[in-house]
């Protein structure tokens, strides 16, 4: 009896978790962001060539990003840039919206080589932070690297993993 009460606890325990589905995948995607819709720089005088700059992007997919069988339609960045000499540490975030309405969020952190004023090449990493709709229990990880085009737009590759916990 005592057995058979034992068997049946821990078989109530473990349902709960076998409901607990998850969805993974792998992202690969590219992706254009337009020139800086808001730009702003502000020189830090401590003769090292040192400034921060804000600015906020509108990108689009070019190979659509799909996330759970939902297809991206575009994203914003909101970037700050740490810029000393020829080199710029980036960190921000971007609101990323689906084909059906529902939106993710991510942060990212990186690195830009600069000729000036002008990043010449980006890389770094992403980390979802959360969404809306399906995407609500979204969660990941990947890297990014992108190169300015002639016109000023910032052409980025984007590659990674997403877990999604249904309920």
């Amino acid at each position: 009896m005592r057995l058979f009460f034992s068997l049946a606890l821990f078989s109530l325990l473990l349902f709960p978790m076998a409901m607990l589905a998850q969805t993974h995948d792998s992202i690969s995607s590219s992706s254009t962001c337009a020139t800086s819709q808001v730009h702003q720089t502000v020189s830090i005088n401590d003769g090292r060539q040192h400034s921060l700059s804000l600015d906020q992007r509108q990108c689009t997919w070019n190979t659509p990003v799909s996330i759970a069988g939902l297809s991206g339609a575009a994203y914003t960045s909101y970037g700050v840039d740490d810029v000393q000499g020829n080199r710029a540490r980036d960190r921000g975030y971007a609101v990323g919206i689906m084909e059906n309405g529902d939106k993710y969020f991510l942060r990212y952190v990186g690195g830009s080589i600069m000729n000036g004023n002008i990043p010449v090449r980006l890389n770094g990493t992403w980390t979802f932070t959360g969404g809306t709709g399906r995407l609500r229990h979204l969660q990941g990880k990947g890297t990014y690297r992108a190169q300015p085009t002639a016109s000023g737009e910032m052409k980025f590759i984007i590659e990674g993993n997403y877990t999604i916990s249904t309920q």
